[in-house]
């Protein structure tokens, strides 16, 4: 049956209820032969009390439902008849979580001096950047390829002159410009008491390594390493002569720190050109 149908049949029993009671009511008025009329007797009135129960035992708390929740109107379906229609209530919120504090980190800065192998490949040494300097002339500085640029050369108090009778030799196979080099015994120096090189590279809770390949000729030479405020210094001196050394730097700081090695002439045995060099850096 249709809902047009139901409707129309409740009006029907609603009027023919209504005209049975009217009925009724005049069958009592007019009737002079019906039975003596029952007087009736009213309810009072209901008033509601002073105080509600209260409810007892222990009340649940609301729960969130995990799904949606689905109302039917109870409407049913016809034709013309509009379908059931379905609300969904609110859902609850999703959880957050906070992210756990980063760990602290334990700073780390060793410097350690030692000879250089006779030859030194730095490609594969330095297997996140690596810098050489003086293949061609003073200004040559030939780097990894294909990475991005770590080691930073902030440049010298003095001129920069190129010599190529260092005793140890160099190699690399991923360089630029010069894509390849073997076993080449170059590389910078600067002359007198104060001259030098400053060579940075960047820092971080991982622990890194440097090596870095430097020398003297007839002078001293100190590098001074500093990291967020620590200093290490090492010396290298030989003042008849050439003198090569292998610094091995290893470090570790917070997120942003910078690494900074100063490479310099404290004294000098030779008034035209005691000097402090420099061949290559390494970072892995």
């Amino acid at each position: 049956m249709s809902l047009w149908e139901r409707a129309q049949m409740r009006t029907t029993l609603i009027v023919a209820g209504c005209v049975a009671v009217a009925a009724g009511i005049v069958g009592v008025v007019a009737a002079p032969d019906s039975e003596p009329s029952v007087g009736l007797t009213l309810a009072p009135v209901w008033e509601p009390p002073s105080a509600l129960p209260q409810p007892t035992g222990s009340v649940s708390p609301s729960v969130w439902p995990s799904q949606p929740e689905q109302v039917d109107l109870g409407v049913e379906a016809g034709p013309g008849a509009v379908t059931t229609t379905v609300r969904p209530t609110a859902v609850r919120p999703p959880e957050t979580t906070s992210a756990s504090p980063a760990a602290p980190v334990s700073p780390l800065l060793t410097v350690t001096a030692g000879a250089v192998p006779s030859e030194v490949d730095l490609s594969s040494e330095g297997t996140r950047d690596w810098v050489h300097w003086g293949l061609a002339d003073s200004a040559s500085v030939n780097r990894k390829t294909g990475v991005t640029p770590l080691i930073q050369d902030l440049g010298s108090p003095g001129r920069r002159g190129r010599y190529d009778n260092n005793p140890q030799l160099f190699s690399w196979s991923d360089g630029s410009p010069n894509r390849t080099a073997t076993r080449t015994p170059t590389g910078v120096y600067t002359c007198g008491q104060g001259g030098g090189f400053v060579v940075q590279a960047p820092a971080g809770p991982a622990t890194s390594t440097v090596h870095l390949y430097a020398g003297v000729w007839m002078g001293r030479g100190q590098l001074t390493v500093t990291l967020d405020g620590a200093t290490v210094s090492k010396t290298l001196e030989n003042f008849n002569a050439i003198a090569t050394a292998r610094y091995e730097i290893r470090f570790r700081a917070t997120a942003g720190s910078r690494l900074t090695m100063t490479w310099t002439a404290t004294a000098v045995n030779n008034p035209t050109c005691g000097n402090v060099d420099m061949q290559a850096v390494t970072l892995s």
